[in-house]
């Protein structure tokens, strides 16, 4: 719980301008609604020290306030890695995960290069994976790039012997495991990413599942409730909040 807290503040100091306005720098509410979820992943680390990071706002206080156009657009400072993923990832004998050669050989020495490159980078691409929607052009970092960060993340807690869930719930290597199998591929009848969500979800601290929680209610309330919209909302605030509990930020992947 404590490297989460200092991960959420660390994301706060990099998050654009953009995410710290109000909803006049929103074109609509669904746009609202990623600013709202970024506003709660970055803010909850410092609930929980009791602490309060000025710039985080949220965007319903700010009404009223005068609104100074960012110098950047929002876009200029999201983006994922810019790894080109095959059409089918865990599901294909092709990926060979964990082997020395294949897909997700080559996918991951893409991405460690481009994470591993410093803190900066790691903070820029969490900050994108949380804004990213389901519109085409807020596709900054596609959810199949997301699930390879989270398995090189747990692969890696392996290798540091913190593969322990803070909740006592088992391992993260056993839901590595189960994404190897391609037990959460969408053809799969356990219901995909939502099982993978589910899965997550149930190992995270009392946290880490606060955050679940006001991420679903931002996503519902700001887009009356679309399904779409609160699912991948849901998705990848647990998505960042394992990986602020597995020291993300720090250590890399």
């Amino acid at each position: 719980r404590g490297s989460m807290t200092r991960a959420s503040v660390s994301v706060a100091r990099c998050t654009p301008r953009v995410f710290l306005r109000g909803r006049r720098s929103m074109t609509s509410p669904r746009s609202t609604a990623r600013a709202r979820i970024a506003r709660r992943v970055l803010a909850h680390g410092n609930r929980a020290r009791g602490n309060r990071v000025d710039a985080v706002i949220d965007p319903d206080d700010v009404d009223g306030v005068p609104y100074e156009a960012p110098s950047k657009q929002p876009s200029d400072d999201l983006r994922g890695t810019g790894v080109v993923l095959p059409p089918i990832t865990w599901a294909s004998d092709a990926w060979r995960w964990g082997s020395a050669i294949g897909d997700a050989h080559d996918a991951a020495a893409v991405v460690r290069a481009a994470l591993n490159a410093s803190e900066d980078a790691r903070k820029r691409w969490l900050v994108s994976m949380i804004s990213t929607s389901p519109l085409p052009e807020q596709n900054y970092v596609p959810w199949e790039e997301c699930k390879l960060v989270l398995a090189l993340s747990w692969q890696l807690s392996g290798h540091r012997g913190a593969h322990a869930c803070a909740n006592g719930a088992g391992s993260w290597l056993d839901v590595m495991e189960n994404l190897r199998r391609g037990y959460y591929e969408e053809n799969n009848s356990v219901g995909g990413d939502v099982a993978l969500a589910r899965d997550m979800g149930e190992r995270l601290s009392e946290a880490g599942r606060g955050l679940i929680v006001d991420a679903r209610r931002a996503a519902s309330e700001a887009t009356n409730g679309d399904e779409v919209w609160t699912h991948d909302a849901v998705r990848r605030a647990t998505a960042a909040a394992v990986l602020l509990e597995l020291e993300f930020l720090e250590v890399g992947i």
